[in-house]
């Protein structure tokens, strides 16, 4: 269905990407595109994918209410308010890279790559936001390359700097984590025992402290004194595996 100009432009600007823009002015700038946006419905499906890796990239996809997922590892939801496609969209891409479904119902709005183009144009601060979260995610997924293989330590350590790197925060000390057992299970691809196993030896290595009134049980919330120390227990595997054995071959020359 057709969407009208008026009120997207607020519910737009409460996307991350458009944090600095001022709703106002979003509108007006919305007025001048020609293209119509279309708001669609979708249902939960895994069948009926809303987008598919491989198809042409026309529009941007806003995530008005509902949540999406990609279909890659590791698995997100996309929480509304999101913008889909700014990766696309900043790389100038002909075709989508990656296949997306509803998990819930959802609301979404296309909005035409034109569109997208006038509204970076008028405000290059969202151009810099988009890159910024973009690069967030890409080392979100470095982090978590690290979290699938390993000890139990030295994955959940990579899972947990993974978070930080999502929140753009992947440097310094006391940093604070929320994260829920499950996600650490899903990020690790270990057990509820294992996952526990390593924030033990985390705990032991004094590379994390466990928050919340019972310090000594996971409760959902990790303590981080210094990020360089955590990222340390998840290079260990790496490092000792495969890094030091690199170095150590013969020169073939």
């Amino acid at each position: 269905m057709p969407v009208e100009i008026t009120g997207f432009a607020q519910a737009l600007a409460r996307c991350p990407d458009f944090a600095a823009v001022d709703p106002l002015e979003l509108e007006g700038v919305l007025t001048e595109a020609t293209e119509p946006l279309e708001m669609e419905y979708a249902g939960a499906s895994a069948d009926s994918p809303l987008i598919r890796s491989g198809s042409l990239f026309t529009h941007v996809l806003f995530v008005q209410h509902g949540t999406l997922a990609p279909w890659q590892y590791p698995y997100s939801q996309l929480e509304a308010p999101f913008l889909i496609g700014d990766h696309e969209f900043l790389m100038d891409a002909e075709r989508w890279v990656a296949s997306y479904s509803a998990v819930t119902e959802a609301i979404v709005v296309w909005i035409p790559v034109a569109w997208m183009r006038l509204v970076v144009d008028r405000f290059p601060g969202v151009g810099e936001q988009m890159h910024q979260l973009v690069m967030r995610r890409l080392a979100r997924f470095y982090w978590t390359s690290l979290a699938t293989s390993g000890t139990p330590s030295s994955r959940v350590a990579a899972a947990l700097v993974s978070r930080l790197a999502l929140l753009g925060s992947d440097y310094g000390q006391d940093r604070t984590i929320s994260i829920r057992q499950r996600d650490l299970t899903r990020l690790t691809t270990m057990s509820r025992s294992a996952v526990a196993d390593g924030l033990a030896t985390l705990v032991e290595g004094h590379a994390i402290r466990l928050g919340g009134d019972r310090p000594s049980r996971f409760s959902g919330v990790v303590l981080v004194p210094e990020v360089d120390l955590l990222k340390d227990h998840a290079f260990a595997e790496v490092r000792d595996r495969d890094i030091r054995s690199l170095l150590a071959q013969p020169d073939d020359e």
